[in-house]
């Protein structure tokens, strides 16, 4: 844990699994995080007592990352209490597994509602409010490079953070801002932890045997959020254990 903590992360979807790994990585290096969450505020609290606890800073907003006002709410909030903000990780997403068939507009418009019209939100903020050599980072999914049966929209939706990520990167470059995507593979907690069966079988995907953990995710998203990961943009980073290989 560094003692020094200048820079802020805004982290939607932070109250989960992967969200909460990746404020928990971040504070350890140093950042005061904002733990954004939208109905999980027990989730949200957790994730802020154990950074405190570490000696970190942090705290907890909740938004509709589909609403815009909630979202430049959650940005004020982030300038408020911290100051400027310097890294952006865009987390916050859902999926209904389904076959078109079966599936209804209700579920279609609720990935896409998160998915892609609260990223799009979430980035267009961080666009206007990012401090130079900032980092804006898509959690993508490895399911945008290689969709499943029953997955057609979640996959949709994940493919477009990838192509926001390389035309984003050209626009905002010129303030020394990175955009970048991460790429989490099977990972438990999750979508793939359906039974013991399903585990092994995503398992024996990748090279190194097992599934990924949110600490994975963590560790890569923290890596490109940090001043080591400056000359890496309009990057997809596939963090999946070489399953997707």
């Amino acid at each position: 844990m560094t003692n020094k903590q200048s820079k802020t992360a805004i982290v939607t979807g932070g109250s989960g699994a992967i969200g909460g790994a990746i404020c928990q990585k971040l504070a350890d290096d140093g950042f005061q995080v904002v733990v954004h969450y939208g109905s999980n505020e027990e989730g949200a609290s957790a994730v802020v007592e154990q950074i405190v606890s570490r000696g970190g800073a942090a705290i907890k907003a909740a938004a509709d990352v589909a609403d815009p006002q909630q979202v430049c709410k959650l940005f004020e909030t982030a300038e408020e209490t911290f100051g400027g903000i310097d890294a952006v990780v865009v987390n916050a997403g859902t999926i209904t597994k389904c076959p078109i068939v079966d599936m209804t507009i209700e579920q279609f418009d609720a990935m896409v509602s998160v998915n892609l019209r609260g990223s799009f939100l979430t980035a267009h903020e961080a666009a206007k409010r990012l401090r130079r050599n900032g980092r804006l980072i898509f959690i993508s999914s490895g399911l945008a490079a290689r969709p499943m049966a029953g997955t057609a929209v979640y996959s949709a939706t994940k493919a477009a953070l990838d192509a926001m990520t390389v035309s984003l990167s050209k626009e905002l470059g010129e303030r020394d801002i990175t955009v970048n995507s991460v790429q989490p593979g099977a990972t438990v907690p999750g979508m793939f932890e359906q039974s013991d069966e399903a585990a092994k079988i995503y398992a024996a995907m990748s090279p190194l045997g097992r599934l990924g953990h949110p600490d994975d995710i963590a560790e890569v998203v923290a890596f490109v959020a940090s001043e080591s990961g400056r000359w890496l943009t309009g990057q997809t980073v596939r963090a999946d254990g070489g399953s997707m290989n």
